[in-house]
């Protein structure tokens, strides 16, 4: 509630951060969708995801942030690494649907 007022993104880093530690994904994704859409600190949330092991949660917030009327080129990206890391099956049908929208280079 406290994030939700204060609308900072250290805040709802901080709000993510406790919540992944204690295992609340539901709650995480909600910080993480208020922080994804900046592209300044959408790596930092990958790498936290990931460090901790929880890349099927990463995924399952990104293509729900993708919905985000604020989503960017950054998300379409990091969300195509995670597919060719952890799920290669899902890779290339999400690049045909998204081609426009990835940063080629990066992937």
């Amino acid at each position: 509630e406290a994030a939700k007022k204060a609308n900072n993104p250290k805040v709802w880093k901080d709000v993510n951060t406790a919540c992944i530690k204690a295992e609340q994904f539901k709650c995480a994704e909600i910080a993480a969708m208020n922080i994804v859409v900046h592209p300044d600190h959408l790596e930092e949330v990958t790498s936290q995801y990931e460090a901790s092991g929880n890349f099927e949660e990463l995924m399952s917030l990104l293509e729900s942030a993708l919905g985000n009327e604020r989503a960017h080129v950054g998300m379409f990206t990091e969300l195509a690494i995670l597919y060719a890391k952890y799920k290669p099956a899902k890779l290339m049908d999400f690049i045909k649907l998204n081609t426009q929208k990835l940063n080629i280079p990066k992937l």
